[in-house]
């Protein structure tokens, strides 16, 4: 069984994924809706991605991370995160994955290294301290942007240049609550903030000049 609440479209628009009970993960056409292959997580899967147009990640309980081959629908590598008792979102940019948890620790890896059963992340962010459920990068692939929804304000943006968290924004005043969706626009020009009293707040961020 799956739910369209947990589903994933991949880049080229031409896939779905939806995630399932007990590690079922099910890819449809998103042109017909028609059922192409059900993949077998090895646990219960709380978040996926398409990493490419051929790759899907999927990642669950027990901090397993699994990558498949669309071309031959067969696992081609697997890590645990790093001191993660269970994956909650994941997100990717050109060259990195963001890993979120459960325990608020973010782990950003390069994107090569997760194809080694022994990968590493390049950083741990802990600057959250409640279950991630946001892990978003921006078009660039020089900001990522994570919140948790459990405590109010919980958003924070990563640097990826530098790795470390944006030190001035968001502030102890900027009017977040809690915070149960992110998104950049296109050309990173603004980041949209839904929350959890049904609110869309927009942030322009003046260092992109264009929407």
């Amino acid at each position: 069984m799956f739910t369209t609440k947990t589903f994933v479209l991949s880049g080229n628009g031409e896939y779905l994924g939806f995630q399932g009970q007990e590690g079922l993960f099910s890819v449809f056409s998103a042109k017909d809706k028609q059922l192409i292959k059900c993949i077998n997580h090895r646990t219960q899967i709380n978040c996926s991605s398409f990493l490419t147009d051929n790759i899907i990640l999927t990642a669950g309980h027990g901090g397993f991370c699994s990558l498949w081959d669309m071309r031959t629908w067969k696992l081609i590598s697997e890590f645990q995160d790093d001191g993660a008792l269970h994956v909650t979102s994941v997100g990717h940019s050109s060259r990195h994955i963001a890993v979120g948890s459960d325990s608020g620790v973010v782990n950003l890896y390069n994107k090569d290294d997760i194809y080694k059963s022994s990968c590493k992340p390049l950083r741990a962010v802990m600057n959250l301290t409640t279950q991630i459920d946001s892990t978003v990068f921006n078009s660039t692939g020089e900001l990522l942007a994570i919140s948790s929804k459990e405590l109010k304000h919980s958003m924070r943006l990563i640097n990826l240049h530098s790795l470390k968290c944006v030190p001035n924004w968001p502030t102890a005043n900027t009017p977040l609550a809690h915070v149960s969706s992110l998104h950049f626009s296109p050309n990173s020009g603004y980041i949209g903030v839904g929350t959890t009293k049904g609110k869309a707040l927009l942030y322009r961020l003046t260092h992109y000049p264009s929407y």
